[in-house]
């Protein structure tokens, strides 16, 4: 059976809302939410927290109780306030023994990811044979983009306009989650590559925590779980 591993990285110094990655959210640290998600999935023979912060793995272990869960202690060039993603991974991956052949990037800003969720998009990049695949949420928006302080509808004809169902089918990119081949993401050094596929999760799944009215919804919505079973 073909080895996967998980990967979440966290920084200690987040932007915006201080220590956002272990501020408690329906009683756990964020960061736990993810990784429960990940755990429940029984996809993984490793699942990953890369972190810069000892303090963050000594609080998270209390939360985190599972033999399959092991931290990694990223570098200061890792960790950096713009450092991307790519980084990090290619540390871990690197310095860590028995990563598998696919790797799942998940992202802890994410914690209404469901198990189910990630089952499903494995299944698929498998199935399709993917190099790489994102997840993503459908989209019938109109979008529009200022050039030169003039508006400009991007992907409709807004002189010819037509019913948002009669719209293209378009994906946005959540972030929520990667998959890709170990050895093609070390060469290409990018967590995108190749065959390129996506995996559609519903909107409210694909939340992401960046301010304090994301944690809140969060909340509202884990203690509310019928919501997310309705939307699943």
């Amino acid at each position: 059976m073909t080895k996967n591993t998980c990967i979440i990285p966290i920084r200690s110094k987040s932007k915006g809302i201080k220590n956002k990655n272990i501020k408690l959210i329906a009683g756990k640290p964020l960061v736990y939410h993810a990784c429960k998600s990940a755990i429940d999935s029984n996809l993984f023979n490793k699942i990953i927290i890369a972190t810069d912060s000892q303090k963050y793995i000594s609080f998270i272990k209390k939360y985190i109780k599972n033999e399959k869960v092991v931290f990694f202690l990223r570098s200061k060039k890792s960790a950096g306030e713009k450092t991307q993603s790519e980084v990090v991974l290619q540390e871990v991956i690197l310095r860590s023994c028995n990563i598998g052949k696919n790797v799942i990037f998940v992202q802890a800003t994410s914690p209404l990811l469901s198990s189910a969720n990630l089952i499903q998009a494995l299944k698929k990049f498998k199935k399709h044979n993917y190099d790489s695949l994102f997840s993503s949420c459908k989209s019938h928006y109109f979008l529009w983009k200022k050039v030169k302080q003039k508006l400009t509808s991007i992907n409709y004809n807004y002189k010819k306009r037509i019913m948002r169902q009669e719209s293209k089918e378009e994906f946005i990119e959540t972030g929520s989650f990667y998959i890709f081949k170990k050895n093609g993401f070390l060469k290409n050094k990018n967590r995108l590559f190749g065959k390129i596929g996506n995996f559609s999760i519903p909107e409210l799944n694909s939340i992401d925590i960046d301010n304090l009215y994301d944690f809140k919804l969060a909340k509202i919505l884990i203690k509310n779980k019928k919501y997310l079973s309705n939307n699943e």
